[in-house]
């Protein structure tokens, strides 16, 4: 499959977005269902055009690490912008030295409001909720209303969620180390690095956007007027635009979205370098947040949708892995076309065999990736059911959790049968998961296939 993708028209329009980028801010996405091939695509072409020797700088964040997917400077600072980057670039330097200024004064926030929060005697649960807004950072930026916080609450017990989050962020909004410092003169206040701080306290986005620009102006086009005060580093050499990749944005667009939307994009579009932001998500980009619309429109380019491969191009890629005729037909039906199924099931005919537990410890790290410790464990126990559906949950999870699992699994195309009239995991997906549980667990396989056993006996 490295070698013939079947994805011609995919590739060239890609490159040809990279290639024949406009001056200024570009936004490219490629979109599709989970295991369609995105990073595969992705991959593909950065190998073919290789942006380095056109001077590019690439930097990429995905979901790979469940534990910042409600971090927003754990995943700007931590996996977009990193200390060290690949060569031409100094390893040994630091290029986004104003970011990492932002991200050492949230830290302090965050520190000095969980004391606050402490010294104050909330409730452990309360404390963590405030912990995980404070870290999701739109509760420190005054144009995000409540209604569009997002975050983890899984340590949040389902029937007490939305009264936490709501104390939460009550307790938050009222601690004294958010307020802004108001009692000095303002360019007292400037010398002393207070109104840094505030902005970090209320100003969050905008202040990462503006400190992101200086860093990337000093590393690809020298510094800019406004920042020669400022001067701290040398540009990398011979490069001069950035690729600027998020992968998996269904996982972080939460997270990111009124970021880029609102922040980083028009910093983009105003710096003195050539930028393309290319997103790859399960949504096209304009169905993921209001703003790619209204106030983006003039900066999106290509727009590449993704489907599965049709039957010739499967059987093109089973004949070419050495696979029997016979067998095609029925690995079509298993993979649904599926790129990420066809190569484990691929893979299931070379050397190991489906049966092996190699085999069946690859598939399951595969097919989890991205999935956080409790969505596996859901995923898990899904696996063991026929049809996915309240009722069905109901017999293997507590009742307060049934919604929520539910709305999950709606959500995961890449493990949801598409083509099914109920739903209901895809049926390869299905087989190989209840297999490597049974070697790995077989006392645990036996009780999940009695429970299961239930959930089919019921009426209806």
């Amino acid at each position: 499959m490295a070698k013939d993708i079947h994805r011609g028209s995919e590739v060239s329009r890609l490159v040809h977005a990279l290639e024949h980028a406009p001056d200024g801010l570009s936004i490219v996405g490629v979109s599709g269902p989970g295991g369609v091939g995105k990073s595969f695509l992705l991959a593909h072409v950065l190998e073919t055009v290789e942006p380095h020797k056109h001077g590019w700088l690439v930097l990429t964040a995905d979901a790979a690490n469940p534990d910042t997917r409600g971090d927003f400077l754990g995943v700007v600072e931590g996996q977009l912008f990193r200390r060290s980057l690949p060569p031409p670039a100094d390893r040994a330097r630091d290029y986004f030295p104003h970011l990492r200024e932002v991200a050492a004064l949230h830290r302090t926030l965050v520190d000095r409001a969980v004391a606050e929060l402490t010294k104050q005697g909330a409730p452990e649960p309360v404390r963590r909720a405030a912990l995980a807004l404070l870290r999701n950072a739109r509760v420190l930026n005054k144009t995000v209303p409540k209604s569009r916080i997002a975050l983890d609450a899984t340590h949040i017990a389902a029937a007490d969620v939305e009264k936490v989050l709501d104390e939460a962020w009550e307790a938050v909004r009222g601690l004294r180390g958010l307020q802004d410092s108001t009692a000095l003169w303002g360019p007292v206040r400037d010398l002393l690095g207070i109104t840094r701080r505030d902005r970090v306290k209320r100003d969050l986005y905008a202040f990462t956007a503006a400190e992101l620009r200086t860093d990337l102006s000093a590393a690809l086009s020298g510094w800019e007027r406004r920042d020669l005060a400022r001067l701290t580093q040398a540009p990398i050499p011979g490069l001069h635009r950035l690729l600027l990749v998020i992968d998996d944005y269904e996982a972080v667009g939460a997270l990111l979205g009124d970021f880029l939307v609102g922040a980083l994009v028009p910093e983009l579009a105003a710096a003195p370098f050539q930028t393309v932001l290319l997103i790859l998500g399960r949504d096209d980009i304009e169905t993921t947040h209001p703003g790619w619309a209204q106030h983006c429109r003039r900066y999106l380019g290509e727009q590449i949708r993704l489907h599965p491969f049709d039957v010739a191009a499967a059987h093109d890629l089973f004949a070419a892995a050495g696979i029997p005729e016979a067998r095609w037909a029925a690995l079509y039906e298993a993979t649904q076309g599926y790129p990420f199924l066809i190569g484990l099931a691929v893979e299931e005919a070379g050397d190991y065999g489906g049966d092996s537990v190699v085999f069946l410890t690859r598939f399951h790290d595969r097919v989890t990736r991205w999935m956080t410790d409790r969505e596996r464990e859901w995923f898990v126990r899904i696996c063991f059911l026929d049809r996915v559906d309240e009722d069905s949950l109901k017999i293997l999870f507590p009742d307060e959790n049934v919604t929520r699992i539910q709305d999950w699994f709606e959500r995961e195309p890449s493990i949801r049968d598409p083509a099914a009239p109920y739903f209901r995991v895809r049926p390869m997906v299905r087989e190989k998961m209840r297999r490597y549980l049974e070697v790995r667990a077989p006392g645990r396989h036996r009780e999940l296939t009695d429970l299961a056993a239930r959930a089919a006996r019921r009426p209806g």
